[in-house]
């Protein structure tokens, strides 16, 4: 297990170093929520969000407190996520198709596809705390659909529950490993031993899901509210969101292509093979019709898509700009394709030892390839908007220098900027009218008046236009300026007077 370690984390160090470390405008939430945790701050949902738990800025103002503030000790929180993937992954293998299985599936996840590990890095919300928790809510549901010899099922159930209450406040998503648990449940267990398994289950579910509850009753339900009416105004196809899944998801989840680099054509033919083998494998190899631990496996296969189609989180997929809007609902695939082609593994293995190794390479060489073939630095932007550069040091000096310390700019790379900044004890304050205005989230309203009654504001475009419409419309206006130039940045700085973005927000729109 060590050495397995040893590989995953070097794997994870590559694709982290050679992309500087890059934090996107989500990541950044969660970077500049945890240096308010540091302060005091004590958030439930990260900000202004109802339905994803605040759990990143509270490990990042750990990793803060014992490194210092920085992109690395924001990122550290997601690298041990992605190792601790190996280990949920074995548990939940072992309990499914065996101890060989179970090696075989936690090499799987040491080196996945280059799209599933990519975002287990990404710190933008708990996706991969939901994968955590509810693989151990699953191992628990196994143990209790398939119990073992003096077995004592109190403790199993507690667990059961905790994991899965904390896997739902990470995100409703976690639902997928609940529905698993709870059908094993119904299918297997049988007489008295549901009293204590429901009794100590729930009791675990109540305590593991005690901060969305807490949330629920602070906001009158705002979770609730949001999960029922994204379910009830599904408005787009279902069919159409299904085909979505299946064309782009699925593939990616599977490890057949990612689009940040090449996917050779071959190497996408062999995984796929590989993984439908492994799947028919599963699904037809058995000696009788009695429901294995195993099937809990393909249950939740089947679900994945079943949830995305019939809640309001798929249709985003169909949005009309190609924006990758459910790519981060990926992961959970591979999660259970690593144990059902550990599962065909391990049967190979009985048979054919040396055949077995051989033949667990071919995906481990695929998910290598695309890791050595990414872009990292294309790899980690954020999926709605993909132009931050690698070091925002340049921008941060020219800001220093015009002594600006609060700016109109877009939020995707504001965020990123402002917590770079403050790494290194740089005042900043930024803000995105244009989003705002255009109907997007308000992420930290406060900082409107920080930007307002700032003595010199400024304004950041992310253009290589020799004169960008801002420029044109203050020279229209009479008003002179400063311009400062830290490519990808353009720097605009009014100097007759202060210019509001409500004066030239068609200067300011979603180009810049």
């Amino acid at each position: 297990m060590l050495a397995l370690l040893a590989a995953a984390l070097a794997v994870r160090l590559s694709l982290l170093v050679r992309s500087n470390w890059l934090l996107e405008g989500d990541d950044a939430l969660s970077t500049l929520m945890a240096l308010a945790v540091r302060d005091g701050d004590r958030p439930i949902m990260l900000k202004n969000q109802t339905y994803a738990a605040a759990w990143e800025p509270y490990a990042m103002a750990v990793t803060y407190a014992l490194f210092g503030v920085s992109r690395v000790a924001a990122k550290l929180p997601a690298l041990l996520g992605s190792l601790a993937l190996i280990g949920t992954t074995w548990l939940l293998a072992r309990e499914a198709a065996g101890r060989t299985a179970a090696w075989f599936a936690a090499a799987l996840m040491a080196l996945p596809p280059v799209y599933v590990l990519v975002l287990s890095l990404k710190p933008w919300a708990p996706y991969t705390e939901v994968i955590l928790l509810g693989s151990l809510c699953l191992t628990c549901a196994l143990r209790l659909g398939w119990p073992r010899p003096f077995q004592r099922d109190g403790r199993w159930a507690l667990g059961c529950g905790l994991s899965g209450g904390l896997a739902l406040w990470m995100h409703p998503l976690a639902v997928w490993y609940l529905a698993t648990a709870a059908l094993v449940l119904v299918a297997r267990v049988r007489g008295g031993r549901w009293l204590a398994i429901i009794g100590a289950g729930l009791a675990g579910f109540g305590v593991g899901g005690l901060p969305i509850w807490i949330f629920n009753v602070q906001t009158g339900g705002a979770t609730v509210r949001f999960v029922l009416g994204g379910t009830q105004g599904q408005t787009a196809d279902r069919l159409a969101v299904l085909g979505a899944w299946w064309n782009n998801d699925l593939p990616r989840g599977a490890g057949v292509w990612h689009p940040w680099g090449p996917s050779p054509l071959v190497a996408a033919g062999i995984m796929a093979v590989f993984v439908a083998l492994a799947v028919a494998g599963a699904l037809l190899a058995r000696r009788h019709l009695r429901p294995r631990p195993l099937d809990a496996i393909l249950l939740f296969l089947a679900l994945v898509p079943t949830v995305l189609v019939f809640s309001g989180f798929g249709g985003p997929a169909l949005n009309p700009y190609g924006f990758d809007a459910t790519g981060r609902y990926t992961p959970p695939i591979w999660a259970a394709l690593a144990i059902v082609c550990g599962a065909a593994l391990a049967a190979v293995w009985r048979v054919r030892r040396l055949l077995a190794l051989g033949l667990s390479l071919v995906p481990l060489a695929v998910n290598l390839a695309g890791c050595i073939a990414v872009d990292p630095l294309q790899a980690f932007q954020s999926p709605y908007w993909d132009r931050l550069p690698a070091d925002n040091g340049p921008l941060l000096a020219a800001l220093e220098a015009e002594r600006v310390q609060a700016v109109w700019m877009n939020h995707w790379a504001g965020q990123p900027v402002m917590f770079d900044a403050r790494s290194i004890g740089q005042p900043l304050f930024a803000y995105d009218w244009y989003d705002v205005q255009a109907g997007g989230i308000e992420r930290f309203p406060e900082y409107l008046a920080q930007v307002e009654q700032a003595e010199r504001p400024a304004f950041v475009l992310v253009t290589d236009e020799v004169e960008p419409d801002l420029e044109h419309t203050l020279r229209l206006m009479g008003i002179s300026f400063v311009e400062r130039r830290a490519p990808p940045y353009v720097v605009v700085i009014p100097g007759s007077r202060k210019v509001h973005p409500s004066e030239v927000t068609p200067a300011v729109d979603y180009r810049y």
